[in-house]
């Protein structure tokens, strides 16, 4: 009879590369991904809070990155967003059918009555798209290291590289450029020359100001 031999502690098992999805579902917030879009249809103030947060690539669904292109193109060209619009460009760039057509849009702006609290829930977006993406980092550097033919430092340039893109393409600058600051500047400017009466803060004597005034005149 054949004799069964213990298991050693020290037995070598086979290398296994590790599967960081494990077979589940991306990180994703479709939920609120529909309530951004249907809230930038219907208030304007909507656009403006979120079109420097988001991005087409942030939408987990594809029909959603669709729409926000639409917008964000409606955006840059000064055109009024809403639900006709933005309709008519994602006819114009032949994706309607892409993103569920007219009556999806339609659904979309009845799942919202205002904007209220939209940056918020972009930021949810956006927090679930860089999950997403440090996952495929990870399953790609997981992946390039078991290749005994990638040299060490090319895989770290490559690492580090690819965790460098998504923070600087994620995070919004809290500075203004240059352009920006001219453009409110010269709105001011504008906004002071438009005014009647004295401009400035009145120095509390009344005889000083009347001469400002006239002086100004």
């Amino acid at each position: 009879m054949e004799k069964l031999q213990p298991n050693s502690p020290y037995q070598k098992r086979p290398a296994q590369v590790i599967n960081l999805e494990k077979g589940k579902i991306p990180p994703q917030a479709t939920d609120l991904e529909e309530v951004v879009l249907g809230a930038m249809m219907i208030d304007k103030k909507g656009v403006d809070e979120v079109i420097d947060i988001l991005n087409p690539d942030v939408f987990y669904k594809e029909a959603h990155q669709h729409i926000f292109e639409a917008i964000n193109t409606l955006f840059v060209e000064s055109q009024p967003v809403d639900l006709l619009t933005v309709s008519q460009q994602l006819k114009k760039m032949q994706k309607l059918e892409l993103a569920g057509g007219e009556f999806y849009l339609i659904q979309l702006t009845q799942k919202v009555s205002s904007s209220a609290h939209i940056e918020f829930h972009a930021r949810i977006i956006l927090q679930k798209y860089i999950q997403r993406s440090l996952i495929k980092i990870s399953n790609e550097i997981i992946e390039d290291s078991y290749d005994v033919t990638t040299d060490v430092f090319d895989l770290l340039d490559s690492a580090e590289s690819k965790l460098y893109d998504i923070t600087q393409g994620n995070i919004k600058r809290s500075s203004e450029t240059a352009q920006d600051l001219v453009i409110q500047a010269k709105k001011k400017i504008e906004e002071i020359a438009n005014k009647e009466g004295l401009s400035g803060i009145p120095s509390g004597f009344t005889e000083l100001d009347k001469l400002n005034l006239w002086m100004a005149a």
